[in-house]
């Protein structure tokens, strides 16, 4: 591990779902959807790494956001913050008004958080896989104050607000939230994308997303079926795969308030991170799933069908598993998981090496997480239910059902497994089915 210090920021495209949903409900493809996020993406990587070689780094497109930071001292990496901000925000409206083939999806949206502080860099490693991620308050802060901007707008923690000038101030608006206080912070600034000050021309970078976009026509997209277990490392956003699965997120729960805003246990909080990340990994690899990428203190897993295999019991085995897991740490998980079609592919500009997972089914599995799960629960759509009512009635009778398309369960594999013995049992009981020792 590497410590640093510097601004972790979120930019966010917090209606990408209603995008693909769109798209995927009048054609039953994502190509233009898939296609568009990529250039999106890809092309403000570009810009930062062009102005800011030294000092900006993509970490990940994770889904709808992509998580980077800026290692420089607090005014100069707020400086391009603000510039690689302004760029997105154009962008969003250039694609659709310049870029004829993405006239058909709805305009995307954004959300932007940022915070500085310390935090350590990692790389995740194991024999066929390696992947780059960072822990500390700054970056989960961050993602708090990214959720909670409107859209065209970017929040900004406070000791950000409190190093600007006096004219940049005025530009922001204060808001407090008696939430904030479990995170060490009483209020944060936010504005609209249009009133931050940048000083570069974009116009040269708008050209260059039209010239990158065009490089690749829509036909060359190849959505194939799988036939075995998917292997992220063959796939491109031209080389791409349509499949029935499970996606599964398993998000720790009250974790961002743990790390201290000081960073005074920054080195313990990582190491308990990476342990935890590891545990659900491995947990994920046991059960036949396919790890798709950390995103900050969650796991993002998928299980899909192919051949004769079918995915679910597996992957409700693993979801079981990594909540009993992660309690050891003394913390809480919710995990969220859902049944449906999903689209598979790797995208960026850093040689397509983000692996993403598109579709309603993946918004749905997303929301279960985020709304539906509490400490400890998982939550599963009724698809996932009614296959467990048939074929694992035991298992179904532990979920209980919490809106109109989703079911969910307090329980671990630990008391999963004793109520599929009680169940046992009883069954045994019931036919008279005693062993020797027991008729004696």
């Amino acid at each position: 591990m590497i410590r640093k210090e510097g601004m972790h920021f979120y930019i966010n495209i917090p209606n990408l779902d209603q995008v693909v949903i769109d798209e995927e409900t009048k054609t039953g493809k994502v190509n233009h959807s898939l296609h568009a996020l990529d250039t999106f993406f890809s092309m403000i990587e570009s810009f930062g790494k062009k102005h800011f070689p030294q000092s900006f780094v993509v970490e990940k497109i994770t889904g709808s956001r992509l998580h980077m930071y800026v290692t420089d001292s607090l005014n100069e990496a707020f400086e391009v913050v603000a510039e690689v901000s302004g760029f997105a925000y154009k962008l969003t409206s250039y694609l659709n008004h310049e870029i004829a083939k993405y006239k058909t999806l709805l305009n995307f949206q954004i959300q932007i958080g940022a915070c500085y502080g310390e935090f350590y860099e990692f790389t995740f490693k194991r024999e066929t896989f390696e992947e780059d991620s960072t822990i500390g308050y700054a970056a989960n802060y961050a993602a708090k104050l990214q959720g909670l901007s409107e859209k065209s707008f970017i929040s900004i923690s406070s000791d950000i607000y409190e190093n600007l000038d006096s004219e940049y101030k005025k530009t922001f608006i204060i808001k407090k939230d008696n939430k904030l206080g479990k995170y060490g912070q009483k209020y944060y600034a936010t504005t609209n994308l249009e009133k931050l000050q940048t000083t570069l021309d974009y116009a040269t970078d708008l050209e260059n997303a039209k010239r990158y976009a065009n490089n690749l026509n829509l036909g060359d997209i190849n959505f194939s079926s799988v036939r075995q277990s998917l292997n992220f490392d063959v796939l491109s956003k031209k080389e791409c795969k349509k499949l029935e699965g499970i996606p599964l997120f398993a998000d720790v729960r009250g974790f961002t308030r743990q790390f201290k805003k000081d960073g005074s246990n920054l080195e313990e909080m990582s190491q308990k991170t990476q342990k935890i990340l590891q545990s659900m990994y491995e947990i994920v690899g046991r059960n036949k799933g396919i790890h798709v990428q950390f995103q900050g203190d969650r796991e993002m897993a998928l299980f899909h069908d192919y051949s004769d295999y079918k995915c679910i019991p597996d992957a409700i085995v693993a979801a079981l598993r990594i909540v009993d897991t992660v309690k050891t740490y003394n913390v809480c998980v919710g995990v969220g998981t859902s049944l449906g079609t999903l689209f598979a592919a790797k995208i960026g500009a850093r040689g397509e090496k983000d692996n993403i997972i598109l579709g309603t089914t993946v918004t749905q599995a997303d929301r279960y997480e985020d709304e539906k799960a509490g400490e400890n629960q998982i939550v599963i759509n009724k698809e996932i239910y009614s296959y467990l009512k048939i074929n694992r009635p035991v298992w179904a009778d532990q979920f209980v059902r919490v809106a109109d398309d989703c079911y969910r369960t307090t329980v671990g594999y630990k008391k999963m497994m004793e109520a599929v013995s009680v169940a046992q049992l009883e069954k045994n009981t019931r036919q008279n089915n005693y062993n020797g020792a027991w008729r004696e």
